[in-house]
């Protein structure tokens, strides 16, 4: 390697230190990589001109020079992360220690195309980015649906009309930035383990449950993927053998669990019986469900009593196969699922060799924006590594 690799190396590897540890001096920097002081200072030179670290002076225990404490500069750039769900588009920007500066919300399809009304966000953003004078080094983009591994196109995507759309496309045209582009779920659990219940727990699932039902599978610090991008659609789980008859009836465990399925159930049963239950049988909501299941309207209950154990069947088949250490609750019917979350994990306990804890997202509606942003904050690493270090050190891609 000639002297210009080991000098972009040493200089990724001081930077990198900073930034794990949060501060450091000069000398903990030398020990730690083991540079000599003079190469230390040298590089430390360049990174402060770059204004990616930044230096102050601490206390001094004893008589002498106050040492100086070397900084990570989270101000010297932005990352951009939107969440393009069915209905709703969210945006976030955020510095480049992850911290929220600004946000964007919108409709999905307050533009005829889905993707134009992602461009809108991702110019809004960049707006911010602008009057704060940061610059954007990576984006990250979180879609319901997959993409193709062989085709990278977007698929298995209704509800924004996307089976086949070019999105990745669509972005290299309108980016420079470098960008990456996943399934929600799949960057809900990775905000999940960055700052939400998957912390401390090396394999877990994240069941989401909302309008749909969509999952995100991690084990031993990796998330699963599978042949078709296509691991984790746990709305497609069976529950009885005359599922296996259904069709193209759609995903069997979605017809059951999911809001729609939940108020659809209930305005059958509020039909049967229209003066036992305050449900409307024309309009009730997957809402109005658990709002009066909480109030102790009996039809309510019964609907949510069905809803539970299938969740908990859910979960228990997830066990067997993958022995995850914790399963995640989220989406709107996930989160409010949190007062059974006991009468799922004893269902689950007995009918499990080992069960998982079972827990509810404290990240509200805003995990896949957290995944994104942590998504864009490795990209925005990953393509400041220097090639050599990548190969040589195993630097984790986001793909694994």
């Amino acid at each position: 390697m000639d002297a210009t690799g080991v000098t972009e190396l040493n200089e990724f590897l001081v930077l990198d230190a900073v930034r794990s540890a949060g501060e450091l001096t000069r000398p903990e920097l030398g020990e730690r990589l083991g540079l000599s002081q003079a190469s230390v200072s040298r590089i430390v030179k360049r990174l402060l001109a770059d204004d990616v670290i930044t230096e102050y002076a601490g206390k001094t225990e004893g008589p002498g020079r106050n040492r100086a404490i070397l900084r990570f500069n989270a101000r010297a750039g932005a990352v951009l992360a939107v969440d393009l769900g069915g209905t709703k588009c969210h945006g976030a920007l955020a510095d480049l220690a992850g911290e929220i500066l600004d946000e964007d919300y919108r409709r999905t399809f307050e533009h005829p195309e889905a993707a134009d009304t992602l461009l809108a966000s991702i110019a809004s953003l960049r707006a911010a980015a602008d009057r704060a004078g940061l610059p954007v080094r990576a984006v990250a983009v979180g879609i319901p649906a997959l993409l193709d591994p062989d085709t990278g196109l977007a698929v298995a995507g209704p509800n924004l009309g996307w089976d086949g759309f070019d999105l990745t496309g669509v972005l290299k045209s309108a980016l420079a930035e470098p960008f990456t582009v996943d399934n929600d779920v799949n960057l809900a659990a990775l905000g999940q383990a960055w700052r939400g219940e998957g912390r401390g727990a090396s394999s877990f699932v994240t069941l989401s449950l909302g309008t749909g039902i969509g999952g995100a599978v991690v084990l031993d610090g990796r998330v699963v993927r599978g042949r078709h991008n296509a691991a984790g659609e746990i709305g497609y789980l069976l529950s009885a053998p005359g599922e296996l008859r259904r069709g193209t009836g759609g995903p069997a465990l979605e017809s059951r669990a999911a809001g729609p399925a939940i108020a659809a159930r209930a305005r059958e049963l509020a039909a049967q019986d229209p003066s036992g239950t305050v449900l409307d049988p024309a309009g009730a909501t997957g809402a109005d469900v658990f709002a009066a299941a909480a109030a102790g309207d009996p039809v309510a209950a019964a609907v949510l009593d069905e809803t539970v154990e299938y969740v908990a069947m859910a979960i228990a088949n997830i066990t067997a196969v993958l022995d995850p250490q914790r399963v995640i609750l989220d989406g709107s019917v996930g989160r409010a699922l949190e007062p059974y979350v006991p009468r799922i994990a004893e269902l689950v306990g007995r009918s499990t060799f080992a069960a998982p804890e079972v827990v509810v997202s404290r990240l509200g509606p805003n995990a896949t924006v957290v995944g994104a942003i942590a998504g864009a904050l490795a990209l925005e690493r990953r393509s400041t590594t220097p090639a050599a270090l990548s190969f040589a050190a195993g630097i984790p891609s986001l793909e694994s």
